[in-house]
């Protein structure tokens, strides 16, 4: 069974919403739960009730642009990066630019979009969006690694180098317990 991926549509056309949502339900590799709203102010209502996998966000928006909205979502509501795909009915490619340079994953124009480009684009948006995760965490743990080993490097007391092994363990798997155990070594005399 393939897992629920929650998608934002932003569009103040109907028909387009519809459109997108009739592409993406059709599609085999990926399930989505499908938000609509229709203005800027709803789409970061939304943004901030429910957290999202992809956004679909309009350039043209009655209440604000779609750049504008974005950049609201980012310095308000992200901690952590949700891919856009910017949706334009014109195929600018100084708007191109401006949208990739702010952070959107991707730009589509509507005139241009078919179903599978746009189950791609998404399917694409949440595989970097997890490989970009997966990055961050094994960077997080790397870190760690490094720290720890610094700190028994640096110390010649084992008392204190159990401790810091199982600060930093605790840490790193971010669990409130760890327990090392401590084997006597026993020597054989030949």
């Amino acid at each position: 069974m393939l897992d629920i991926r929650t998608l934002l549509i932003i569009d103040d056309s109907a028909a387009d919403r519809k459109i997108y949502r009739r592409y993406l339900l059709k599609d085999p590799h990926q399930s989505y739960q499908i938000l609509e709203a229709d203005c800027a102010e709803e789409g970061l209502a939304l943004c901030q009730k429910v957290p999202c996998d992809v956004i679909l966000l309009d350039f043209c928006l009655p209440d604000m642009s779609g750049l504008e909205l974005f950049d609201q979502m980012q310095q308000e509501i992200f901690k952590t990066s949700v891919p856009v795909i910017m949706l334009t009915g014109r195929g600018d490619e100084e708007i191109a630019v401006q949208v990739m340079k702010r952070g959107a994953l991707d730009y589509l124009v509507k005139q241009h979009l078919t179903q599978d480009v746009l189950q791609l684009a998404v399917r694409n948006a949440i595989r970097q969006s997890s490989l970009q995760a997966q990055l961050i965490k094994t960077q997080e743990r790397q870190r760690l690694i490094a720290t720890t080993a610094l700190r028994i490097r640096q110390s010649l007391n084992l008392e204190q180098i159990l401790n810091t092994a199982v600060a930093e363990v605790q840490q790193l798997l971010k669990c409130d317990r760890v327990m090392v155990y401590q084997f006597a070594q026993i020597q054989m005399v030949k």
